[in-house]
């Protein structure tokens, strides 16, 4: 099946509410199908209206290549450790799961003016933060279930991410717990990565109820 290339564009923050840069990075997005290329299209703007506006987390890094991956120091200082497809799964589920999180409380931030604005392009009819959460976590699906087809994904996954962890991130608190981003990124889920298939019950089983508890909690 053909491919569509579409290039990334990273926005680089230099302080809140501030001036935005763009660069053209190497690294591509590659998709099998529309809907991937209509998410991204969405992705990349939402990307752009975050940067502009000045709301992205302070403990979490953004991947470059991969805007809808982040994680913090210690989650994405485990990719030389990343040896089996069983860990691969999980770390990539993880590093997805910890961008979503952070994206929602980012879109929370934005005024309703800019929300309709990023509904209107992303074709999203009723904005409201349920739908728009929605929409977003299945574009993240699809955009990473689409490039781990690419057969050097992982390979440049683990060397940005590597590379990520040396920088800093942005200036908005979207975490109270930055050492386990509010348990998404807790010991037990860090373990869960390199345990065998079924032990801990499954990494996403954990996961999943870090986020309910975020849930119940937390005002996004």
């Amino acid at each position: 099946m053909t491919k569509v290339i579409i290039p990334i564009f990273f926005i680089i923050i230099t302080s809140s509410f501030c001036h935005a840069t763009e660069k053209v990075e190497k690294v591509h997005f590659h998709y099998s199908h529309s809907k991937a290329t209509k998410c991204v299209q969405s992705w990349l703007a939402m990307e752009k209206l975050l940067n502009t506006k000045g709301v992205r987390c302070q403990a979490v890094l953004p991947i470059k290549g991969f805007p809808y991956l982040r994680g913090n120091i210690k989650v994405l200082s485990l990719a030389p450790k990343i040896s089996t497809k069983y860990a691969a799964h999980r770390w990539l589920e993880l590093l997805r799961r910890i961008d979503l999180q952070a994206r929602y409380a980012e879109l929370s931030a934005l005024s309703e003016n800019d929300l309709k604005r990023f509904c209107s392009d992303a074709g999203i009819k009723n904005c409201i933060q349920g739908r728009i959460r929605a929409y977003v976590a299945h574009c993240s699906a699809i955009i990473m279930g689409d490039e781990k087809s690419n057969h050097d994904f992982l390979q440049v996954l683990k060397k940005n991410a590597r590379f990520s962890a040396q920088n800093s991130g942005g200036t908005a608190k979207c975490f109270e717990d930055t050492e386990t981003l509010d348990g998404i990124a807790g010991q037990d889920v860090l373990n869960s990565i390199f345990a065998p298939p079924g032990s801990f019950g499954g990494s996403s089983a954990i996961l999943q109820k870090r986020i309910m508890l975020q849930k119940a909690t937390r005002p996004y």
